[in-house]
């Protein structure tokens, strides 16, 4: 094979070259974003330890599961009101 032949395969997009094409880039996140990610991410697990203590223990109460759920979610919204208060500088002004 040519060396003019491996240059242009090598150049083709999705060619044969040393170099692949760089893979997609990963999208920058706002500081609100990265905030409310963190959130859901904690309050899945808190959730998901209520409704397992919620299980084990006999006998099962519903009430008291909807109760910690509650004051999950509550807290979870107290938590969001609270970093937008401490981090204020740091997010966006319009937001």
């Amino acid at each position: 094979m040519s060396r003019r032949l491996k240059r242009q395969i090598g150049k083709a997009p999705g060619g044969r070259g040393s170099n692949p094409p760089p893979g997609p880039r990963a999208v920058a996140r706002t500081p609100e974003q990265r905030m409310n990610r963190y959130l859901l991410i904690g309050g899945g697990f808190l959730a998901f330890g209520a409704v397992l203590i919620a299980l084990v223990n006999h006998p099962f109460d519903p009430v008291s599961l909807g109760i910690n759920l509650l004051a999950i979610g509550l807290g979870l919204v107290m938590g969001k009101g609270f970093g937008r208060f401490m981090f204020r500088r740091v997010l966006p002004a319009g937001k």
